[in-house]
Formats: C-alpha cells, structure tokens, sequence
C-alpha cells in the first residue's frame, strides 16, 4: 500500500470525523451576514480587512484568479506569483484613447438629461429617434439569440450615455462621440452574453448587470465609489485611495452600497451555507496567515443541554486535548 493512499484514507477520515483547514481562494471566501455569525464562550473575535488577509497573486487550485486578476502565463496552478492584476488592452500612455478630445468635443452634463440619469437602468434618459431605435434594435437581436442574460433598453441606454460622457476626456481621433458610446454598448452586450468582459479591464458598467449574472455579486462588492468630476461618469473600488482615468484625478464621493466582503472576523464562526461543513470560522495558523476551517457534521444536531450527549462526543473526540486553535478538532469541541 503506498504513502499517498494511507495519507489520502488519513485525511478522509478527518475530514469525516472533524472537518478541514483550508487556505482562502476565489473559490472558497465567504462573507457572512452579521447574524450568521456564532458566539463562542471563551473565544475572542477580531475583525481585518478581506484585502489584508487574502493574497491576490496566488490561484487556487484550480487556476481561478481573484476578481480583477489574471493568470500569469508559464505558471503553476496555487503557486505564489501566478496571478496579476489584469492589464489586458490597457492603453499606453501614447495611446490616443489616453489623450483628451478636441475642446470643440469637452462637454459637461447634457441638456435633456440629468446628471445621475445612467445611475441605474431605470433613470429617465431621452436620445434621438435614431438612437433609440438602434438600442432597441441591439436588445432585441441580443435577447433573440437566448445566449447569457436578458438586456433591456434602460441598461443599453445607461451604458450609452456613460460611453458618451466619458468621450469627452478619452477618444479616438477617427471615431465619433456616438460610434464611442456604441463600441461601449458593444461591449457591455458580450459581458451579458458571455459572463465576461473582452477586455477584463472593462468594470465601469458592471453595477448596470441583472441579478445572477456572475459579475454583478462582484460588482457590488466594491465599497468606495469616485466621480469624474469632468464627465460625472463613476467607478467603485474596494479601498480607498488616489485613482485616476485618462489623466483626470477622481474625486471621492462616499462609499458605495455596503458590502460585506470588504470585511470579516476572525476567530467567530458561521454556519456555512453550501459546506462543505456544517460551520466554518476564519483563523490565524501556526505561520500567521488566515486559513478557513470548515467543521461540523450537516446532519448532526448539536445537544450540549443533553449531558450524555455531550460527555460522549467530548470522549471520542479527545475534547481534554482539542489541539491548535487551527483545527477542525478545536472548533467542534467548542461547539459542543
């Protein structure tokens, strides 16, 4: 019998018995709501930034980066290094898409349309009859092919207008401002077609995405939203800081609808709702680094109020002795 297989059998059955310790991936982070998380006597939690536990540069197992990252080529999957931040089509500064457009083309605002009206899909934004007609054109033939998810004219229109603000600081010499705004609908239609953007640089759209699509939950992600203060145009980030686009200094404009994943707390744990455990808890390991382990039969109803059950659960897990704060070990025996 070999090594691995004997290791293999050893680590099913503690996975069985107790649960796992695993490193956090893209795959297996989850923030919980403040009511799913359980206090435990004795234990003290502490809250940290997802940022300040999690490392960006490194896969999981599978090869899948972190939102807003990219697979680095010629490494290995779960190494250290195998992933950057995406810099996919991202112009040089030569670029003429980096350079402002022609005074005569410096717009600000709009006369038929008022200044949040790209806000959401559902703000009130009026264009030509040709205009509308071609949006409404584009959703039809989009919604026909039944590919992704649906599009409606109030999102093309908002992505629209956006790509038409956003003209005024960026352009291509041999484009229009509509041929502009169009090549952004374009986009925004393969993301909803295909779940991701052509360019993984593309995001500024993503807070316009129906619920399901596998962008949207990291789009609302994002907690401090910035304004240009030259196109209106805004975009979300995850931490605060000095961000520009196409030369122009962002302002800051409040935090954007809260979200949970921009922290969670350590040493509390949660019920876990899609396993692989009953609970799950965020720790700190032997090395320092925040682990997740995952403990607790889904199909064991915790009794401490029934001593017998209780003092023979704490017997076969050798509960005197739970080990390291980092085991699935410790954590069922605190719950019990």
């Amino acid at each position: 019998m070999s090594k691995n297989y004997i290791n293999e059998i050893d680590e099913k059955y503690y996975f069985d018995a107790y649960g796992s310790q695993e490193e956090l991936t893209p795959c297996n982070l989850y923030i919980p709501e403040e009511s799913e998380y359980i206090d435990v006597e004795g234990e003290v939690s502490e809250e940290v930034l997802v940022a300040d536990v999690v490392d960006y540069t490194k896969s999981d197992k599978s090869g899948a980066c972190w939102e807003g990252y990219e697979r680095v080529p010629n490494t290995k999957e779960g190494e250290p290094g195998s992933c950057r931040k995406a810099t996919a089509d991202k112009p040089s500064k030569k670029d003429p898409r980096r350079t402002p457009a022609p005074k005569k083309d410096q717009k600000k605002g709009s006369k038929k349309n008022k200044p949040d009206s790209a806000k959401n899909p559902s703000g009130k934004i009026t264009f030509s009859k040709e205009v509308t007609a071609q949006l409404s054109k584009k959703v039809k033939e989009h919604n026909a092919k039944g590919k992704g998810s649906k599009a409606t004219l109030g999102m093309l229109k908002a992505v629209y207008r956006r790509g038409a603000g956003a003209y005024s600081t960026s352009h291509a010499p041999k484009m229009s401002r509509h041929g502009w705004a169009i090549a952004r609908v374009n986009a925004f239609l393969t993301l909803l077609r295909t779940g991701k953007p052509s360019n993984s640089a593309y995001t500024q759209d993503n807070d316009l995405l129906p619920k399901g699509h596998p962008k949207k939950s990291k789009a609302e992600a994002a907690t401090y939203r910035y304004e240009n203060p030259k196109t209106g145009e805004r975009f979300t980030y995850r931490r605060k800081g000095v961000y520009k686009k196409d030369g122009v200094t962002l302002v800051y404009v409040g935090k954007a609808a809260e979200y949970q994943g921009r922290k969670v707390k350590l040493g509390k744990p949660f019920r876990t709702p899609d396993g692989p455990k009953k609970f799950s808890v965020y720790v700190k390991n032997e090395k320092g680094n925040v682990v997740k382990v995952n403990f607790g039969d889904p199909n064991m109803e915790i009794k401490k109020d029934n001593p017998k059950r209780r003092k023979s659960f704490r017997a076969r897990h050798k509960c005197a002795t739970p080990g390291p704060r980092w085991k699935a070990r410790y954590w069922s025996c605190k719950m019990w």
